[in-house]
């Protein structure tokens, strides 16, 4: 038996490497819930830490706690643990699958897989201890694709909603970068088909802070969702955190926690019928600024699902049994 002074001793030695992408000059939703982990790992008393190429340290747009080493000076023994992800170039997985160090999958998009592998390759195949992912669509692929038995969800937290309150504009915010197609047609279909609503202002939240872009949603009435080929997809939620009537997409992922009660989901191949949808939206609300207040209220209680002491649990949980 590991004495409790033994296994904080132990813990303390062996480095958990969350590896990432080398451009982080922007922000990344992936990148932000490994920072949250890595952050929430230490705050516990673990030795984690972001890896990446990049050579301008821990970007500003993550948690703070976390802590950020360049990849190309980082000793590693083989007592670490390296937390891979689903968007490494072939070369680098099978780098890192040489080695001798133990492996942990984080997956945060199951679509993004075959880009590394090949179709007549599974990931329960390769040398890799255990498989981690953020929502349910993802652990349904991982076991009947993957033959992965036991991935463990950890969800990722969504900041609350802005605590001050705003007077809701009947604006439209949305993030442009999935669907770039689709928001051409839909914003030129809005205005020249509505004419008598064509005012309604688009805002879009691509590129902007955190914070910013939690200051756009919550005097945002509309969040339109553009979610495409999501392993969860995060604006809507922080959308619902928010108070804004979601209409559009799921993305795939985003059935995680989706339902009809929480939104105006859209799921057809193309955009057309999604314009009529965020048109009667924005008349209702234009005609009664609660026209969807149950709906807003149910997405406020979807996000209790999405907080800082689920995922701490969740990722405790793990990394305890698991060292």
């Amino acid at each position: 038996m590991i004495r409790q002074n033994d296994s904080i001793h132990r813990k303390s030695m062996v480095q958990i490497i969350y590896v990432t992408v080398k451009n982080l000059d922007l922000p990344i939703g992936g990148v932000i819930v490994q920072a949250a982990h890595v952050a929430s790992l230490r705050r516990a008393g673990f030795d984690a830490k972001l890896a990446s190429l990049h050579e301008k340290g821990l970007p500003r747009w993550v948690d703070q706690d976390a802590v950020f080493e360049n990849s190309n000076q980082l000793a590693i023994s083989p007592d670490d643990i390296l937390v891979l992800h689903d968007s490494l170039p072939r070369e680098v997985f099978d780098r890192f699958l040489a080695m001798p160090v133990r492996r942990v999958f984080f997956c945060q998009n199951h679509y993004f897989l075959g880009g590394t592998l090949q179709p007549h390759e599974r990931l329960a195949d390769f040398p890799i201890d255990a498989f981690n992912c953020v929502s349910e669509p993802i652990a349904a692929h991982l076991r009947s694709v993957h033959g992965v038995a036991d991935p463990i969800i950890i969800r990722p937290p969504i900041r609350p909603g802005r605590s001050e309150r705003f007077v809701k504009k009947v604006q439209i915010c949305y993030m442009p970068r999935k669907r770039l197609v689709e928001c051409g047609t839909i914003t030129y279909r809005f205005r020249y088909l509505y004419p008598e609503i064509a005012d309604t202002p688009f805002i879009s939240i691509h590129d902007k802070h955190p914070d910013e872009v939690a200051a756009i949603m919550a005097e945002s009435a509309v969040f339109l969702s553009l979610s495409r080929n999501e392993g969860l997809g995060l604006p809507p939620l922080e959308a619902m955190a928010n108070g804004c009537v979601v209409v559009g997409y799921h993305g795939g992922g985003g059935l995680d926690y989706a339902t009809p009660e929480n939104g105006r989901w859209y799921d057809e191949a193309t955009p057309d019928n999604l314009v009529p949808l965020l048109a009667e939206t924005v008349s209702s609300l234009r005609a009664d600024a609660g026209a969807f207040a149950e709906l807003v209220e149910s997405g406020r209680r979807t996000i209790g699902g999405y907080t800082h002491q689920a995922m701490d649990d969740a990722l405790l949980a793990f990394w305890r049994s698991f060292l």
